[in-house]
């Protein structure tokens, strides 16, 4: 499954890829540091499905509660510096979804309708009253629309990070060469059927399956070493697996999460939509995003500069004013 295959087919598939969780977990130290701690370890065990539990992480006080949502393969540390600042306003939650961080394994596919169900059971189980600002990072921004579209009383506001669009695959696809289009979507079918082969191993895992040295950054810092355990988990390949099953296109067929978040047809009327967009995006992407900016009266599309797919690592205070300012909106 190697991660670093699967980052670079993204990259060149959706501009910057649903997958690559260790780029930004292994990133260069910052004053944010003294966050890690709470990452490194499971927090509160939430029960949403029978026995089936979602790692939660709560900081601050206050309403309304901002939950976090990670993109395909990431846990909880890649909004560690983020999730702490807006904590101090108002009360800040981040989850591991299923199959993924600390969480339990998913009891079904882990497509788009199956991690809403669950972040709607969450609130519930949890007792997060109110409706809440969701933040959703990459593939996390398909969910937060289908949320809206299913659960319109859960969201007050939404602050999405680089993310993933309906028919992102398609319009990339569509803004590359005639001669490379034909190779994008059995490169990704071939990805997932080596992420579930190496599900199957004994461990340990061939390094193949978990990626390069350069996918994780320093190897001697405590979040690397989680992270490296992490990933080196069967249920961990096994929801990646899925979770890009669900994102691909069949052939002729529409992708499963795409036909889930079209038939929901989400609208967000006057609530506040935020997209931020990484710095010098391709033209689908942009127009992706404006597109999602538009499901709202007050929605808007903003370009942060030296950003790459991680804006919440690479300008975390740009995520952190864009969340602020949808707490303040809401608030008033």
């Amino acid at each position: 499954m190697a991660r670093r295959i699967l980052q670079t087919l993204l990259a060149c598939l959706v501009a910057g890829g649903a997958v690559g969780a260790s780029v930004a977990q292994g990133a260069a130290p910052t004053p944010g540091q003294a966050h890690i701690q709470p990452y490194l370890h499971p927090q509160r065990m939430i029960a949403v499905d029978g026995h089936r539990r979602l790692n939660l992480y709560c900081v601050g006080k206050g309403e309304p509660t901002v939950l976090f949502d990670s993109g395909m393969a990431d846990a909880t540390a890649v909004w560690r510096l983020v999730q702490p600042e807006v904590g101090k306003i108002t009360r800040a939650c981040a989850y591991d979804r299923a199959g993924y961080g600390f969480s339990d394994r998913p009891s079904g596919p882990s497509d788009a309708r199956a991690a809403v169900e669950d972040i709607h059971h969450l609130l519930t189980a949890a007792k997060i009253s109110g409706p809440i600002v969701y933040v959703g990072h990459s593939i996390a921004g398909l969910y937060g629309v289908l949320l809206e579209g299913t659960y319109p009383g859960d969201v007050a506001a939404e602050v999405l990070v680089d993310p993933s669009f309906s028919d992102q695959i398609e319009a990339s696809i569509a803004s590359l060469p005639p001669e490379k289009r034909k190779d994008v979507l059995p490169s990704q079918y071939a990805a997932v059927a080596q992420m579930k082969s190496c599900a199957a191993l004994p461990a340990p895992v061939p390094k193949k399956c978990l990626g390069g040295d350069s996918d994780t950054g320093p190897k001697d810092t405590a979040l690397a070493k989680v992270e490296q355990k992490r990933v080196s988990k069967a249920d961990y390949m096994l929801t990646n697996a899925s979770e890009l099953e669900s994102f691909l296109p069949k052939g002729s067929e529409q992708s499963a999460d795409r036909q889930e978040v079209e038939k929901a047809n989400a609208s967000f009327g006057d609530k506040p939509l935020t997209i931020l967009t990484r710095d010098k995006s391709p033209a689908s992407w942009n127009a992706g995003h404006d597109k999602l900016a538009a499901l709202s009266r007050r929605g808007s599309n903003t370009a942060v500069p030296n950003t790459s797919h991680y804006i919440q690592v690479d300008q975390p205070k740009s995520v952190i004013d864009a969340v602020i300012k949808a707490v303040r909106n809401v608030r008033h």
